[in-house]
Formats: C-alpha cells, sequence, structure tokens
C-alpha cells in the first residue's frame, strides 16, 4: 500500500510540473516557446525509452511491465497536466 502511494505521489509531481510549464507557456509570449521545447524533449526522452527499452529496463532494474507502467504514466502526466491545462486556459 505505501509503495502504491509513493507511486501515485510522483505521478501527481509530475502533472503539476506539467501543469506549472503549460502554465508558463500561457503567461508569457516567450515563454511559450519554452514550453514547446519542454514538451518536445519530454516526447523525445518518451520515444527513446520506448526504443532502448531493454538497456534501460537493465538499467533502471525494472521488470518489464514496471518499465512499460512507467512510461505510460510520465505519457499521461504530460497530456493531463500540461496540454489539457493548456487547452483549457488559453
Amino acid at each position: 500500500m505505501a509503495k502504491a502511494v509513493h507511486l501515485g505521489a510522483w505521478f501527481l509531481l509530475g502533472c503539476i510540473a506539467s501543469s506549472f510549464v503549460a502554465w508558463l507557456g500561457a503567461l508569457h509570449p516567450a515563454l511559450y516557446r519554452v514550453m514547446w521545447v519542454v514538451y518536445i524533449m519530454s516526447g523525445a526522452a518518451l520515444c527513446l525509452g520506448l526504443l532502448t527499452d531493454d538497456a534501460m529496463r537493465q538499467f533502471l532494474k525494472l521488470s518489464e511491465p514496471s518499465y512499460y507502467a512507467l512510461l505510460i504514466a510520465i505519457a499521461v502526466s504530460i497530456v493531463l497536466g500540461g496540454i489539457i491545462t493548456w487547452l483549457i486556459g488559453g
């Protein structure tokens, strides 16, 4: 149970961070470009994580379902936290 709460807290932290980046992007036109750079880099990191899954799983010492759950959680936190916040707010 403690592990589930811990992982849920990390997921919510990702949503909050992504919301903060989207809020900064809506705040000022210069930060709008920075917001997209952050989202593009996050997307590239997710693609790289999917392409190098065998090497990364061994480096992180995770099982295959745990690794893919981690990638899915990161992608969902980016979408829920930032892109939806940006679309609703702007």
